[in-house]
C-alpha cells in the first residue's frame, strides 16, 4: 500500500513539475518575443542613424523642385538614381567623400532619386543599372551619363569626363 501512495506522490509530484514547466514555457517564448522585437528596434535605430550621415551630399530629393533650383541658379543638374535594395554602405562610400561632396556641390544641383519610388524619373532617363549618375544642363534639354559606380578615387575623374562631353568647364 505504502508503494502505491508513493508511486501517486511521485506521480503528483512528477505532474506538478510538468505544470511547472509548461506554465514556464510562455515566459521563455515571451522573453524570447521580446529580445528579438528589441533587437529589430535597435538594429532599424542603428540603420536610421547611419544613413542620416550628415557628411553627405545635401540632396535635393524632389525632381521637380530640383530642376526649378537649377534654372533659377543658373547650375547644372547632377542626378542620382538608387533603388534601395543597394547597399547604404557603397552610396556612402561615394557621396560621403569629403572631396566628391564639395566637387558636386561647388558645380551643381544635386538630386537624389529613389527610382523605387519615383520609377517614371528613372525611365525618362533610361535608367536599368543602379546607382547611376547624369549631368543635366539647367535648361532641362540634355543629360550625359550614365555614370554607374566608381570607387571614390575614380569617381571626379569620371565625372570630369561627362562635363567635359557637355562643354561644361570642370574647374
Amino acid at each position: 500500500m505504502k508503494e502505491k501512495e508513493s508511486d501517486s506522490n511521485n506521480h503528483d509530484v512528477s505532474a506538478e513539475k510538468g505544470l511547472q514547466d509548461m506554465s514556464s514555457q510562455p515566459k521563455k517564448n515571451s522573453y524570447r518575443t521580446l529580445r528579438i522585437i528589441f533587437l529589430l528596434f535597435f538594429g532599424f535605430i542603428a540603420v536610421v542613424f547611419l544613413t542620416q550621415n550628415s557628411d553627405t551630399i545635401n540632396w535635393i530629393e524632389d525632381y521637380h523642385a530640383g530642376v526649378e533650383t537649377a534654372k533659377q541658379q543658373n547650375k547644372p543638374i547632377f542626378l542620382a538614381f538608387y533603388k534601395s535594395y543597394i547597399p547604404t554602405k557603397t552610396l556612402e562610400e561615394i557621396y560621403s567623400d569629403q572631396n566628391i561632396k564639395e566637387f558636386i556641390e561647388a558645380r551643381f544641383i544635386p538630386i537624389l532619386i529613389d527610382a523605387s519610388k519615383n520609377p517614371e524619373i528613372a525611365k525618362l532617363y533610361n535608367v536599368s543599372l543602379y546607382p547611376a549618375h547624369y549631368i543635366k544642363r539647367p535648361d532641362g534639354n540634355e543629360a550625359f551619363g550614365p555614370l554607374g559606380y566608381r570607387p571614390p578615387l575614380d569617381f571626379i575623374p569620371a565625372l570630369k569626363g561627362l562635363m567635359t562631353e557637355m562643354g561644361m568647364p570642370d574647374e
